[in-house]
């Protein structure tokens, strides 16, 4: 007799788990002191850059979930995951899927440039620092619509895998299907 069980996997390192609500929590910052406190929305565009920063080499040192090779995947790859998904084909996996890893790469490049953006407007002067406040500006705002789409991202996965993807970020770990077992 075959039998399969759901196992409890760890997925998520301390380490990542500590920079993505770390992340969170400097980009709340950032946005709710933008315009109206400067030197703390200054402060926690820094902490942005330096976490970005540190995610990218804890990309290349960091355990396999952790790795940027582990869920940098090709547009190809990509266009099949979401296919499979639409057609009731997905399976849950360790890590990152593949378009929950697009939105990892876009999320910190985006946030880098935002961080940039925004010191370059503050340690240049004239028309050119107004330019780049301006483009700072707007990178902020799309970047809530990139962070809300990331949001719906895990809303939508947690429903068609039967697990909450936000508590493995918490735990670190998710629910996934073993290899049958003989009995």
């Amino acid at each position: 007799m075959l039998m399969m069980h759901d196992r409890e996997t760890p997925v998520w390192d301390i380490i990542t788990r500590i920079f993505h609500w770390s992340l969170v929590l400097a980009f709340c910052t950032s946005q709710l002191t933008a315009e109206e406190w400067d030197i703390a929305h200054e402060y926690a565009g820094y902490i942005i850059l330096g976490l970005v920063a540190f995610r990218i080499i804890w990309g290349f040192v960091g355990p396999q979930n952790a790795r940027l090779k582990e869920f940098v995947k090709s547009p190809t790859t990509i266009i099949t995951h979401l296919i499979n998904m639409l057609t009731g084909r997905h399976t849950a996996g360790a890590g990152h899927n593949p378009a929950g890893g697009a939105m990892v790469v876009v999320l910190l490049a985006w946030l880098a440039l935002t961080g940039l953006t925004g010191w370059l407007g503050i340690i240049l002067s004239g028309g050119i620092a107004e330019l780049f406040e301006e483009f700072h500006e707007i990178l902020g705002e799309f970047s809530l619509l990139l962070i809300a789409i990331h949001i719906a991202g895990v809303f939508v996965m947690s429903l068609l895998e039967r697990q909450n993807l936000a508590k493995s970020m918490v735990d670190g770990k998710k629910h996934l299907k073993a290899e049958p077992l003989k009995r």
